[in-house]
């Protein structure tokens, strides 16, 4: 018996191993590769109707759905929500709009909501970068919205834009690293009144746009996991690639410093073992591996060379959660070690907050001449899905709209 028993159990770890082995090869097949890290195939909105946004926890008239094009023609669907107060005080005109249903940006901008937003040089508006798999609507999505709406008061308000990638719910195309910052970029630019194409964009395209929109410092950009390289890639581009002014802030939520760095500890749900680590004992074949990952999302090196700019006005918050199991907190970290490692090599850097002693570890460099500014935060608690909800993101988003007032 136990010697069937010991067969068993040698079968068993030998199949594990072949399953393995054969997921790894077929993780080399470009297109396998392209659903297995952006999963955007694991789509809901085939069976939703993500404008239904009762649904998801949100007053009718309160969301404005409405598309964008992108660089290649890709539509892009995306939701404006007011905060609630704002709705409140205008909910009579919110609802005597006739037609309230998914429209190009170019029409949604003239609608009630969006005037409240481009007509009001107190508000802000920040842009959510959502993770990968599923829409803007799914899991702690809609929950993460209302926490950022939360910080919006009468005299300052904060409205959210939400948007799917490429690929993504109702978005057309298939998703590629280029691809989703150009989408990053067409949102962005929209929003300022640009042209929708970044080809458009240079140092020349200065000059005041025909409609209302909105000035550059009135955009925060918010990333969580996958959306913390698409919001840094999408900063990176605005302002070093086609030198536009500066965006107000950038919050990263559960970042990581590159994919290939990354499957190293990444955890699918963090019900894996990290993906790459039965090949520890054979560095060799890591390294072949990794040679064959498409979509590097290479966020570190970009944070790097943004600090290291000299004129270019920076804040960037980074924060991670002590117990995040699918993205470790010590790849976050790791991303806050090389983002310390470019302040140090400035020299134009002060250390202007360390409390390594507690618990919820935080840290801040500040510029000499008070143009950037970095924050790393660890919290004990919220997973890699819960910290969007936190009200430690709400504490970090008081700091930056009390710094831009």
């Amino acid at each position: 018996m136990s010697s069937n028993w010991l067969r068993h159990c040698f079968l068993g770890l030998a199949l594990s191993g072949g399953v393995y082995v054969a997921a790894l090869i077929a993780l080399t097949i470009p297109i396998v590769q392209k659903n297995a890290t952006y999963a955007h195939n694991v789509n809901p909105a085939l069976w939703q109707n993500v404008s239904n946004v009762e649904q998801f926890g949100f007053i009718h008239h309160q969301v404005q759905p409405f598309t964008i094009k992108s660089t290649d023609n890709v539509t892009l669907y995306a939701w404006h929500i007011l905060p609630t107060h704002l709705y409140r005080e205008h909910k009579d005109a919110l609802t005597q709009q006739s037609d309230f249903g998914v429209k190009p940006f170019e029409k949604a901008a003239d609608t009630v909501g969006f005037r409240l937003l481009l007509e009001n040089p107190n508000s802000k508006a920040i842009v959510s970068f959502h993770g990968n798999a599923a829409h803007l609507g799914s899991s702690y999505r809609p929950a993460t919205y209302q926490q950022l709406l939360s910080t919006s008061t009468p005299e300052h308000p904060v409205h959210v834009v939400a948007f799917d990638y490429r690929g993504f719910g109702t978005s057309t195309g298939t998703p590629s690293e280029r691809g989703v910052i150009d989408d990053g970029i067409a949102v962005v630019s929209a929003l300022c009144g640009k042209p929708p194409t970044f080809a458009q964009l240079n140092r020349h395209s200065e000059g005041s746009p025909s409609a209302p929109a909105l000035d550059p410092s009135q955009i925060i950009l918010v990333g969580q996991s996958l959306g913390t390289f698409v919001s840094t890639a999408t900063l990176y581009r605005w302002t070093i690639e086609l030198q536009q002014a500066s965006l107000r802030a950038l919050i990263l939520l559960a970042s990581f410093s590159s994919l290939p760095k990354l499957l190293d500890s990444y955890s699918i749900k963090g019900f894996t073992p990290p993906i790459l680590s039965p090949l520890t004992p054979y560095p060799f074949m890591q390294t072949w591996f990794r040679k064959r990952i498409v979509d590097k999302w290479d966020l570190a090196s970009r944070l790097q060379e943004m600090i290291m700019l000299k004129d270019l006005k920076l804040d960037v918050t980074m924060m991670h959660a002590k117990d995040d199991w699918e993205i470790p907190y010590r790849e976050g970290y790791t991303n806050w070690l090389a983002v310390e490692e470019a302040v140090n090599s400035t020299g134009t850097f002060t250390k202007t907050h360390d409390d390594l002693a507690h618990p919820e570890f935080s840290r801040t460099w500040t510029s000499d001449d008070g143009a950037k500014r970095v924050r790393w935060d660890k919290v004990r608690h919220g997973g890699h899905n819960r910290i969007p909800t936190s009200e430690h993101l709400k504490v970090v988003l008081y700091d930056i709209l009390e710094r831009a007032q």
